[in-house]
């Protein structure tokens, strides 16, 4: 009983530690190198734009993949940078070609809503008198 309640503690503390980014250096650890903070940085960039979670479900999923999208474009492009391989090189462009286009569908999605759709959950006044 006790493991069972332990359990989900340490799975959520491991998770938390290993969503920290560990951009400063410390007396432990090394300072990042160009690769690794661009990629720190492109990853805290993506998190925070899928932090905020709106109560629309259809807004949600589209706001949650578009910094997922963006966050994958911004990792392939640091490869582009930095990489030598041909095929992670290769990948990449495929990655950006192919992120582009749905990031493009995104915004046009959520550009065409009206506003003030999402501000809030529609009200069911059936039955209401």
């Amino acid at each position: 009983m006790r493991l069972a309640v332990l359990a989900p503690v340490a799975l959520l503390a491991a998770c938390q530690q290993a969503e920290t980014p560990v951009a400063e250096p410390t007396a432990d650890a090394p300072a990042l190198n160009e690769v690794q903070q661009a990629y720190a940085d492109a990853n805290a960039r993506m998190h925070e734009g899928m932090a905020s979670i709106p109560a629309d479900a259809d807004e949600a999923f589209m706001r949650g993949m578009l910094a997922h999208h963006r966050g994958a474009v911004e990792m392939a492009e640091v490869e582009l940078q930095h990489g030598r391989d041909p095929e992670a090189r290769a990948l990449a462009q495929t990655i950006i070609d192919a992120q582009q286009q749905e990031i493009e569908q995104m915004e046009r999605w959520l550009a065409a809503r009206p506003t003030g759709e999402t501000a809030a959950p529609a009200m069911d006044h059936t039955g209401h008198q």
